[in-house]
């Protein structure tokens, strides 16, 4: 199964204001929508109780808490998510926020998707857990292109020793 981290950000890191997305560019999350359409879709509670629309259409929506919650696919580890996606026979997983689960995943992913915000935004309040030397140490670009004049989608692949 191939795991997929997706995120946007801004310079410094940044991915959230008060529990919220820090910009509105109508392109990113299109391109969000394009790329996450018809898969399964992983985040923490704090994503899933953010978002604006519950669950997100066309997608199988998977929220890691150590809470149980109701009418959502719920599980409180790691492994024991990814064991069912196994035995569930799914290729591809998006991971989508928040830190806490990047944080966890980013040992396991095998491709990142991300957008790089070119605004400055007062205000963030939750940045990326690891730093820009470890995306480059683990991982290689191979794609990259404008989405906005104020974003730039980058794709990634995990460097194979």
């Amino acid at each position: 199964m191939e795991i997929h981290l997706i995120w946007a950000q801004d310079n410094s890191g940044g991915i959230g204001k008060m529990g919220k997305l820090p910009w509105k560019i109508p392109e990113d999350l299109y391109h969000f929508k394009k790329l996450t359409i018809n898969s399964t879709i992983i985040m923490g509670r704090k994503t899933w109780e953010s978002l604006p629309k519950k669950p997100l259409p066309k997608r199988r929506n998977i929220v890691l808490s150590s809470k149980r919650m109701e009418d959502v696919e719920c599980y409180n580890s790691i492994e024991n998510c990814i064991k069912t996606l196994k035995n569930d026979k799914i290729k591809k997983v998006f991971v989508i926020g928040g830190a806490k689960v990047y944080k966890n995943f980013i040992f396991f992913a095998d491709e990142l998707h991300i957008t790089y915000v070119n605004k400055k935004i007062i205000g963030i309040d939750t940045f990326l857990p690891f730093s820009k030397d470890k995306i480059n140490n683990t991982f290689k670009i191979v794609k990259e292109y404008e989405l906005s004049k104020n974003a730039l989608y980058t794709h990634w692949i995990k460097i194979i020793n």
